[in-house]
């Protein structure tokens, strides 16, 4: 495997806010223009809209039903017959049991050229969260849940590392003298996040600690996509929420330049450094798609800089990942995103969010003129450096929780939701 997938530096390069692009066409979108008034900044990061926060319509979960058996929700690898592997973050495995006693068998899958693992899980019971799990080489047994109050249960494994930092595979659970009941209804509402290392949440347990943050700064243990923008829009408007997302992806360029397997060429992968694993793209129809991504093809190059992307070669190739998004997903409401993240003061003399702001709205004309209204613009303001305080200036809780809310609103609107 190409050693080149798992450097260092892959990490999205995030500038603190400068100037915001000027004079961009209408966009269907805006989560608002940040203004000097630090009140008006604050109903403008809000949408524009006091509803943002009204309760979820969403339709009632279904009931549990079917067999009893484990559910795995996300892109799993199913080729080995030992077990499904998951790579990708937001991956979950969930089981509905009755018994006291919960426990898994696990196996860490890492390649040599990985660095900042191993895996992390955020573990739950019956929602409410438990220590998390921290991966150990090989397959061991992981105590879950020991004692509980005789009945039904749920319980939740959730990844919350990269595919850089390790994979697991699951590999059989244990419920004591208790059983596997049908697994729960999962939500009715689907969204997709496909992007980059902001919305991978990528060093936002690394608050305080940089930038830049110690030992590999893309460490398993700086990383929480639970704690994305995301997945916090997910909670937001009651649906079930899939992360495609790998930090220092771009669309014609990747940060790391001699790494030539840029989003669109992984996007079609169970684990996306292997290519050999192709997704099922029936076993996820998602409603809502959001991409944010498009920095990097405008940032320095590592480990040496071969210039930006250019302006119409990044347009055609988001166009194109658009084209492909759309035939795997007829029906879905997509969304392309100008990170709040990305900066024209730096690099200097790059105009990134300028660029990736007008490939985007000439992407969305293109889909528009052939006949694909469901394709849409949206630009949060741009980012405060006080919410760019996690590892290597990215995103902390704050930013996250804030663009939740600033996508909200564009979501609804167009959904219905």
């Amino acid at each position: 495997m190409p050693r080149s997938l798992g450097r260092p530096f892959l990490a999205l390069s995030v500038f603190v806010l400068s100037c915001t692009a000027g004079g961009q066409p209408e966009r269907a979108r805006d989560a608002a223009r940040a203004s000097s008034d630090p009140e008006a900044d604050e109903a403008s990061r809000a949408g524009g809209t006091a509803g943002r926060d009204a309760p979820s319509t969403a339709p009632s979960d279904p009931a549990p039903s079917g067999p009893p058996r484990v559910d795995f929700i996300g892109r799993f690898d199913t080729r080995d017959p030992a077990g499904p592997a998951c790579a990708w973050p937001g991956c979950r495995i969930v089981a509905r049991f009755e018994g006291t006693h919960v426990s898994a068998r696990l196996q860490e899958v890492a390649e040599s050229w990985m660095a900042g693992g191993p895996s992390e899980w955020d573990v739950s019971i019956d929602g409410r969260l438990q220590p998390k799990l921290v991966m150990a080489a090989g397959s061991r047994d992981y105590e879950l849940a020991r004692g509980l109050h005789p009945g039904e249960h749920v319980v939740e494994l959730y990844k919350r590392n990269e595919a850089q930092t390790g994979a697991t595979r699951f590999l059989g659970a244990d419920f004591g003298d208790g059983k596997l009941l049908a697994p729960p209804g999962r939500h009715v509402r689907k969204i997709e996040i496909i992007g980059d290392s902001q919305p991978a949440a990528f060093g936002i347990e690394g608050v305080g600690q940089g930038p830049p943050c110690p030992g590999v700064e893309y460490a398993a243990k700086w990383q929480d996509f639970h704690k994305s923008f995301g997945a916090l829009l997910g909670e937001k408007l009651t649906a079930e929420v899939q992360g495609t997302v790998y930090s220092g992806k771009g669309l014609v360029k990747n940060i790391w330049r001699a790494d030539n397997e840029t989003m669109p060429i992984i996007f079609p992968r169970a684990m996306p450094t292997e290519p050999a694993s192709a997704w099922d793209f029936a076993a996820y129809v998602p409603d809502v798609v959001v991409i944010m991504m498009g920095g990097n093809d405008f940032a320095i190059g590592q480990p040496v800089d071969d210039g930006p992307t250019q302006l119409e070669p990044f347009t055609d190739a988001y166009d194109a990942f658009v084209v492909t998004i759309r035939h795997k997903y007829p029906d879905a409401h997509v969304f392309l995103v100008t990170s709040p993240s990305i900066s024209d003061a730096e690099p200097a003399g790059r105009q990134s969010r300028t660029n990736v702001m007008t490939g985007i709205d000439r992407v969305v004309a293109r889909r528009h003129d052939a006949g694909d209204g469901r394709v849409y613009a949206v630009t949060p303001p741009v980012a405060r450096a006080s919410e760019l305080t996690g590892c290597g200036g990215h995103g902390n809780p704050e930013f996250h929780r804030r663009l939740a809310d600033d996508l909200a609103q564009p979501v609804r609107d167009k959904t219905g939701w």
